[in-house]
């Protein structure tokens, strides 16, 4: 209307802004609003499943968040963490100039690896302490705080040490299949009376879930394994005249951190949690114990190794988030090589950009009162805990890994995790999805399990089985005895490209090479095309194949349709879900045998 004005139009004014609001939505209206843009897919499609039995959503709301006062919020022996990069070296000079070095840098404590051969003397642990002031020990290697403890205490009136020296003689045991003795325990409770009475300020009962989480434990079984551990110490050392004060008072705790980047931030949460409610259960007051964490070796490849360190962030910042209280980084390379120089500096430098340029140094709980955090810190203590009590039933601890219960627990999970990998329903970026073409040269030995020990907790890599299949392509490479599949496309480059691609990406993760020269006489092909254009064209392939030649379709086709090409001479599909290793597998032998025969 011409000068006239419409309602509504006009500007909003401040004052308008001010009495304006937000109106309030219930969680079934934003699920409403998600499955409208879904287009006939369900909501359940967005809820994924996890290792640890939750299911995680696409939308957490109105959940009542714990108090200030909740241990998973506010206990932290610090606000901050200590940096802990672990050093090695091929002599001990060498290594006391390298922590030298990583002290000048950023690295916060002395922490070192085993890796020589030497053995410590009275005068080299003197040099190591000199480096700092008030030495700051972050030691949990079985060899080497064995080695270093009789000079500690030597040394024990002329300085004053404190941190953590210590390892976890339970769950190093299980790793080499070995049963506790009566005299392993007896010596070990020796050396922790001399060094606690030496060095009142040092952590030295040291409970280590890592090698639960490389054999493949998932976030409960280790939280579990945590508290279990923890009761046996206590129980023990009881026995030895020690109070639960005394005992919890130098424990420390060390976790690896996954890949699961807001499941990782939980778990260090709700192991607060459950650790306030175990102390509970003896009727002590809350006492606290230190957490360490290292990046998970579980995830790590030697593929496409720089990816690493992508990991490798995503867990550091888990793990300053979670509320961690000494973190170590591990290299990037260190699955192929000994770290170098630039790689220490990659792995140190992670850990400072978090504190001084992300700005977490001081922050207290910074995840708490999120609701997808907070929802899964209750769901883990919740799990965990019961889970703790079901060790408990089984005898505890130490009668679940001598018995091979524990073992075979987390042997289900890490099957779980074997089939995921194999069908590429998880990601690894650069070994089964991404692969570069280049590879590197597997130089670390992959290990077969069926030749190691019945029940140790075996140290995995989520990665093994691809590079296993790898080693053995590029061995067979090296040696001539590999042949090239001939991939066949039918239609136009838009029809058969995303197949092909397909194809491609999962035979350059095996480090198998193809070719589209239809000239070559390969003994295995793999056409790519549509559903339509292999309706029209595969029966006149199959009718001209040969004996030699075996010929798989990309795509997964009607039941059966693929029984008919079958019956014609098809040898197989390869398709999205399946597993990809047992067909690469099968693959690399059929391509092996024809070039031998040649």
């Amino acid at each position: 209307m011409k000068g006239g004005k419409l309602p509504g139009s006009g500007r909003m004014t401040k004052n308008d802004s001010r009495q304006s609001f937000f109106g309030a939505y219930s969680k079934e209206d934003w699920e409403k609003l998600v499955v409208s843009s879904l287009k006939g897919r369900p909501l359940q499609d967005l809820h994924t499943a996890t290792y640890e039995g939750i299911t995680l959503q696409p939308l957490y709301t109105e959940w009542e968040p714990p108090s200030s006062n909740h241990p998973s919020r506010w206990w932290s022996q610090t606000e901050t963490w200590h940096v802990a990069q672990q050093v090695q070296g091929m002599t001990i000079d060498n290594i006391i100039d390298r922590v030298k070095e990583e002290i000048e840098k950023g690295t916060e404590v002395i922490s070192l690896r085993d890796s020589t051969e030497e053995d410590w003397r009275s005068e080299d642990v003197k040099r190591l302490l000199s480096i700092q002031s008030s030495p700051h020990l972050f030691i949990t290697e079985a060899k080497i705080v064995d080695q270093l403890s009789p000079f500690l205490i030597e040394h024990a009136c002329r300085t004053n040490v404190m941190g953590v020296l210590g390892y976890d003689f339970l769950s190093q045991a299980a790793v080499y299949d070995r049963k506790v003795t009566q005299d392993h325990k007896k010596k070990w409770a020796h050396r922790l009376n001399d060094v606690s009475n030496a060095y009142p300020n040092v952590k030295s009962i040291v409970i280590s879930t890592v090698p639960y989480h490389q054999a493949g434990a998932n976030a409960v079984q280790e939280l579990s394994a945590a508290l279990a551990e923890a009761a046996w110490y206590i129980d023990y050392l009881s026995e030895e005249g020690w109070t639960v004060n005394e005992v919890v008072r130098r424990m420390h705790i060390q976790f690896a951190t996954g890949s699961t980047f807001f499941l990782e931030v939980a778990k260090l949460r709700a192991f607060r949690a459950l650790w306030s409610h175990f102390m509970g259960s003896y009727n002590v007051d809350m006492l606290s114990v230190s957490i360490g964490t290292e990046s998970s070796s579980f995830n790590k490849t030697i593929q496409d190794p720089h990816v690493n360190i992508l990991r490798s962030g995503n867990e550091a910042f888990a793990a300053a988030l979670g509320g961690v209280n000494y973190q170590h980084v591990e290299p990037f390379n260190t699955t192929y090589e000994e770290p170098t120089g630039f790689s220490a500096r990659i792995a140190r430098n992670i850990q400072l950009i978090l504190k001084k340029e992300v700005f977490l140094d001081g922050l207290m709980d910074p995840a708490g009162g999120s609701y997808y955090v907070e929802s899964l810190t209750k769901q883990l203590s919740d799990q965990a805990w019961q889970y703790f009590l079901l060790i408990e039933d089984h005898g505890g601890i130490e009668e679940t890994l001598v018995s091979g219960w524990l073992q075979n627990q987390i042997d289900e999970i890490w099957k779980q995790r074997q089939v995921d990998v194999a069908t590429r329903k998880k990601t690894i970026v650069g070994t089964n999805r991404y692969a570069p073409y280049e590879k590197n040269q597997v130089t670390k030995g992959t290990k077969n399990e069926q030749d190691l020990k019945l029940n140790p907790l075996r140290k995995r890599t989520i990665g093994q089985d691809w590079e296993a299949l790898l080693s053995k392509v590029l061995k067979k490479q090296y040696m001539g005895q590999m042949a090239a599949v001939q991939l066949v496309c039918l239609g136009s480059l838009k029809e058969y490209k995303p197949r092909a691609d397909f194809v491609q990406g999962i035979l350059s993760a095996a480090g198998i090479n193809w070719t589209y020269d239809l000239q070559t006489n390969e003994p295995v092909q793999i056409i790519c095309g549509t559903n339509q254009a292999y309706e029209n064209q595969l029966d006149e392939i199959l009718h001209e194949k040969t004996e030699d030649v075996k010929i798989y379709i990309a795509g997964k086709p009607a039941e059966e349709k693929l029984i008919e090409w079958q019956e014609k001479g098809l040898n197989g599909v390869i398709y999205d879900g399946m597993n990809v290793i047992q067909f690469l597998d099968e693959l690399v032998q059929l391509l092996e045998v024809e070039v031998m025969k040649s």
